[in-house]
């Protein structure tokens, strides 16, 4: 009887263990504060991309921090987003994807994302097209402005899945900074209509 609680006792141990939450902090925990930051978890937010953005860009502007939380599995995920304030960033240092592609070359499949990324963070100024440093890597995260939060956390759920299994296979402190964009979304206007040369 007592060997049975026992086994019991340590089967509820470990199936407590099993439901722990990691936390990771994207690009890092430095000088994050739960009291002084907005949270908006992408499994209930109302906001689309575009809502999701402007939230962004005004905390951004008014020296807030406005965090991005998801569960992955068993980890808690908190992303700081930026988007773009007018600084020069070089187009090299941006690796742009949207839900299904990688916008850098010749453009790459998604499913291609770790591959892209270790080149894009480990390129040490080797290639033009790439980062010139671990540092300067940014990737930008643009999708159509009417996505919901959850079609966000897909995204963001690959992206940094694919970072967290890089940084562990290099055993090197790396830091992911996600961008928001979605102007790259918006169509360029129509051609003007033909102007027909009347005879004379």
């Amino acid at each position: 009887m007592k060997k049975a609680v026992f086994i019991s006792f340590i089967l509820l141990i470990s199936g407590c263990k099993n439901n722990l939450t990691d936390i990771r902090y994207y690009p890092s925990d430095r000088g994050f504060s739960e009291q002084t930051s907005e949270r908006i978890g992408l499994d209930t937010t109302t906001l689309n991309f575009r809502g999701l953005t402007s939230k962004v860009s005004f905390n951004q502007k008014n020296q807030g921090n406005l965090i991005i939380e998801f569960d992955d599995g068993r980890i808690k995920k908190k992303i700081t987003p930026y988007v773009y304030d007018g600084g020069l960033i070089l187009y090299r240092n941006v690796l742009p994807i949207t839900s299904d592609s990688i916008l850098k070359g010749n453009r790459y499949p998604i499913s291609e994302l770790k591959e892209v990324l270790r080149k894009h963070y480990l390129n040490k100024g080797d290639d033009f097209n790439y980062a010139q440093s671990p540092k300067k890597a940014l990737v930008e995260v643009s999708l159509d402005t009417g996505k919901s939060g959850k079609e966000l956390k897909m995204v963001l759920t690959k992206l940094t899945r694919a970072f967290d299994e890089i940084q562990e296979e290099i055993k090197d402190t790396l830091e992911l900074r996600i961008f928001f964009d979605y102007f790259r979304q918006i169509p360029p206007p129509p051609p003007p209509p033909k102007m027909e040369i009347e005879n004379q």
